[in-house]
């Protein structure tokens, strides 16, 4: 029997193994960045009405900043892509991470459903989970999965649980949402779009990392 997946939806999953090491260090940083202006979009996107005011959401080039845990980071998740790029069969010369930041949440803060535009592969990567383990979650990008019979292999949304020091690929154009956080302590994350770069004339947002 020959089997194939002509929609099949991928995701990655990582953990980092030097993230104790980097952990409070990482933390520190996004929150002197966090204080500046606390539960505030920082940047000029997103906009809209899909994020409460109780998140702070940094400006877009949070993997910018030269300072050694989020090199490390950065230098990680870019291997990671690199690798998820290849298993899709997406060659190009370079990855490139388009855009980074970090939402810090307090109890009853969320990022309602949105997707990533231009993005192949978007991540989120876990940091600190505030005393829940509440993820994301993401709506099948397929119609008929309603189906009850068929849900019970292809099921209507996946959610994630939150694990610190954890990295989740995904493509950019499934609606996906972080859920109301309902831990005591802050909720910490970064997240980011990425995309390969196939050749010397496509017109992408490039960051220079």
């Amino acid at each position: 029997m020959k089997v194939e997946a002509p929609f099949f939806v991928p995701f990655f999953r990582e953990n980092c193994p030097f993230f104790t090491e980097i952990k409070d260090d990482l933390i520190s940083i996004i929150y002197e960045i966090h204080k500046k202006d606390p539960y505030k979009i920082q940047g000029n996107f997103p906009k809209g009405k899909h994020i409460n005011d109780k998140l702070t959401s940094s400006d877009h080039n949070f993997f910018k900043i030269e300072k050694e845990p989020i090199i490390k980071l950065r230098s990680w998740i870019l291997e990671q892509l690199i690798k998820a790029y290849q298993n899709l069969k997406i060659k190009g010369d370079r990855v490139v991470i388009t855009e980074s930041w970090f939402h810090y949440t307090k109890k009853g803060g969320y990022h309602n459903y949105h997707t990533h535009p231009d993005c192949p592969l978007g991540g989120i990567f876990y940091i600190e989970d505030g005393g829940s383990k509440m993820g994301n979650s993401w709506i099948n990008p397929i119609h008929g999965y309603s189906h009850r019979i068929s849900d019970m292999w292809c099921k209507p949304t996946y959610e994630s649980e939150f694990v610190a020091g954890q990295l989740i690929l995904f493509p950019g154009f499934i609606l996906h949402s972080g859920k109301p956080h309902d831990g005591e302590s802050d909720r910490i994350l970064c997240a980011f779009n990425s995309t390969p770069v196939l050749h010397n004339e496509q017109i992408i947002r490039v960051s220079e990392q």
